[in-house]
């Protein structure tokens, strides 16, 4: 419910954000060009799927972003001079005024021949537009992020295909149901850090090639009370990463004389997240171990 509140939150955002950046950009750039800027502007805002903006940079190509490179003003490209400062920008006729190219030979309106002096002429710039990619960049890759963010944020909550149980019971009926002496020392030389979750891995192995391999799990937590309640949340992504979720309570008595045995389907790649209460998570130290955890006299 959190990740999806994060994801409308993002996409109303962007709903927001890009079109006050096209319209603000729009505004601006058709201003430089002499275009309608108003006009241009709704156009680009309105027009749903970006199509006004679309056709407005088809537009604007007639409209070039030109200005004098010796006062800055802008001009257009039919501009012989500039009129803040009166730079040449363009060649013209000597007899009929009519802007002419370097290269021409004769006026093509008066017929007249042209010289080919253009050392006092100063060719108008077109300013960088730095600003088009930046909208380019936020209309075409926030949208991107924020769907791919959506996907791996729902797809990380889905649960795995393997199923999972959990028996919890003292740390002393487990040791004699099992009689397993390693596993007896190896819980004798756990810490006592509250934060820390001692965890021993079993991987049982398929009996066919079509089957899944199984888990085991023996968790002992020294702030685990008996009786407490846990909720198991197999997880995975569109990547195909397994993730094993255990949250406990703290409700319950005699904290730290309880083990957890978990059993679950999945691979040895599969991680183990242990949280103690909904909000702390606790470091896991892993032991992996080729026997198996379980007893007879217990099913799942």
């Amino acid at each position: 419910m959190f990740v999806g509140s994060i994801v409308l939150f993002v996409y109303l955002a962007v709903l927001i954000i890009v079109p006050i950046l096209v319209g603000v950009y729009v505004f601006r750039d058709a201003s430089r060009r002499g275009m309608n800027a108003a006009l241009w502007t709704l156009i680009a805002v309105l027009v749903p799927i970006l199509v006004g903006f679309i056709i407005y940079l088809l537009v604007r190509s007639s409209y070039p972003d030109l200005k004098c490179p010796q006062c800055g003003t802008p001009v257009r490209e039919s501009y012989v001079s500039c009129p803040q400062c009166g730079a040449r920008l363009k060649a013209s006729c000597p007899n009929c005024s009519a802007p002419v190219e370097p290269d021409w030979k004769v006026c093509p309106r008066c017929t007249s021949p042209l010289s080919q002096e253009t050392s006092n002429i100063q060719t108008p710039v077109r300013k960088k537009d730095r600003g088009l990619w930046v909208v380019l960049a936020v209309v075409v890759i926030v949208p991107l992020a924020v769907l791919l963010f959506a996907l791996f944020s729902l797809t990380s909550l889905a649960p795995s295909s393997g199923g999972g149980g959990v028996t919890s019971l003292p740390t002393d009926e487990y040791l004699a149901m099992t009689d397993n002496q390693e596993i007896k020392q190896w819980l004798e030389n756990c810490g006592d850090d509250p934060n820390t979750a001692y965890v021993l891995r079993h991987v049982v192995s398929s009996e066919t090639e079509n089957d899944s391999n199984s888990l085991e799990y023996l968790i002992y937590m020294p702030g685990l009370p008996q009786d407490s309640p846990v909720e198991i949340t197999p997880m995975s992504n569109f990547l195909g990463h397994h993730t094993l979720r255990l949250t406990f309570e703290a409700d319950g008595i005699n904290p730290g004389s309880t083990v957890a045995l978990v059993t679950c389907s999945g691979d040895g790649n599969q991680e183990l997240d242990i949280y103690f209460e909904p909000n702390q998570k606790l470091n896991c130290e892993i032991t992996s171990v080729d026997y198996s955890l379980g007893f007879s006299e217990y099913t799942n």
